[in-house]
């Protein structure tokens, strides 16, 4: 199970720091780079980290398809690195017939019935749906490609940065405490009551 959970992982957030900061190669006169696009980071001379060159492939279409990616990805991302610490501390025990899942997120993990997971499925299929139809502009219709499915008016560039830096850093933070549990001592800092 860890090892599904790690490549799906992996898997997910593949595209998590996909634009570059080299403008597109595209035939428009108002073509889109990511030098248009929030998240820039600070950090790195004001650029976007892409050791791949990924906003290279493929016209604005895609570099937009890799921006509402990586937001998706955050956003997951947060979600997991909140459930992750809200598991460990105990907060919060899900009762099931057979008895509550505990406070081990691996054990956690093992022990939901089959209907939780479809229900976990069912969800995120529902979501993802709904946020390619009929939630909000969608995203390829956007300006930069973030997906804003609660349908914020305008905004901000600001804001659109700081999800993405915390997004950035929740999936760093998951992938941490995935290590940290499977390779104790492994992660500076991580709580000792959680080993």
């Amino acid at each position: 199970m860890k090892v599904l959970a790690t490549l799906a992982a992996l898997t997910a957030s593949a595209s998590a720091f996909a634009p570059n900061a080299s403008p597109m190669k595209t035939s428009s006169l108002s073509a889109l780079s990511v030098d248009d696009m929030p998240g820039k980071s600070i950090e790195l001379g004001s650029q976007v980290w892409d050791p791949l060159n990924l906003a290279e492939l493929g016209s604005e279409k895609t570099l937009k398809w890799f921006r509402a990616s990586e937001v998706k990805h955050c956003r997951v991302a947060m979600l997991a690195t909140c459930g992750w610490a809200h598991t460990l501390n105990g907060w919060g025990k899900i009762e099931y017939p057979d008895g509550p899942l505990g406070s081990d997120p691996w054990a956690a993990m093992a022990n939901t019935p089959a209907m939780g997971w479809v229900q976990i499925f069912l969800t995120a299929g529902i979501v993802e749906i709904l946020t390619e139809t009929v939630l909000g502009e969608h995203y390829l219709n956007t300006e930069d490609g973030h997906v804003n499915p609660l349908m914020f008016k305008d905004v901000p560039d600001k804001m659109k940065e700081k999800e993405l830096k915390n997004g950035r850093l929740a999936m760093i933070g998951i992938f941490s405490f995935f290590f940290a549990s499977w390779v104790p001592g492994s992660v500076p800092l991580y709580p000792a009551e959680w080993q």
